[in-house]
This record gives C-alpha cells, sequence and structure tokens, in this order.
C-alpha cells in the first residue's frame, strides 16, 4: 500500500537550502529515541535512489522537520524550480518492508 507522506509546492528556501517536512507525518520514519536525524533513501521514477536525511530540531518547542542529505543533488538534477510540486510516498511491502518514492510534478499552471 502507498501513502503519501508529502505533496508540497517547492518554495525558495526549499530549492535553495531544505525541503520542509510536515511534523504530522513523522510517524512514518522510526527515529531511534533521543536523537534527531535519520537517513532513508527514495527511489526516483527513473530507479534512481536518493540518500536523503530528515532532520529536526533538538531543541524548542517545535521540531520543524527538514529534508536534507542529497535534497540540493536532487533539486539540481531534477532542475526544479518554485512552485514544482514533489511528492514523497512511502510504500509498506510486507515481503519489502517499507520503502519510499519521491517525484516532481511541473506546475502546470505556470506552464500556460
Amino acid at each position: 500500500m502507498e501513502i503519501q507522506l508529502v505533496k508540497k509546492q517547492l518554495t525558495r528556501t526549499d530549492i535553495a537550502s531544505c525541503l520542509a517536512y510536515p511534523t504530522g507525518n513523522l510517524w512514518a520514519f522510526q527515529m531511534v529515541r533521543g536523537r534527531n536525524a535519520i537517513n532513508f533513501n527514495a527511489r526516483d521514477p527513473t530507479g534512481r535512489v536518493w540518500e536523503f536525511k530528515l532532520c529536526t530540531r533538538n531543541h524548542g518547542r517545535y521540531k520543524k522537520p527538514v529534508i536534507r542529505g542529497d535534497w540540493l543533488d536532487y533539486v539540481d538534477e531534477k532542475g526544479l524550480t518554485v512552485d514544482d510540486f514533489i511528492i514523497l510516498t512511502m510504500v509498506e511491502d510486507a515481503e519489502n518492508g517499507v520503502s519510499y518514492n519521491i517525484r516532481v510534478e511541473p506546475n502546470l499552471e505556470l506552464a500556460l
């Protein structure tokens, strides 16, 4: 079963620094207690695997999760721009466990 974790219209910060990740979907990652980061791999539609790192703040009231790691390389290789949509999904498979997929959808309103 595929579960959509993120469908987000990219901002300048997402393109230049890191991808903001919704706090409400942190449940999808088994972060070790006492740690504020976890590495995970996500496959794009071409089959390439990207190594991302989900990080949260280790102090303060709000976790403010972000995705780093290969994120900026992904942005560069895919030629992402502000207003493109990023979609990150999780697939649960009894045989293979959990895997993640990432894809981009251009903002078709801007293409008109």
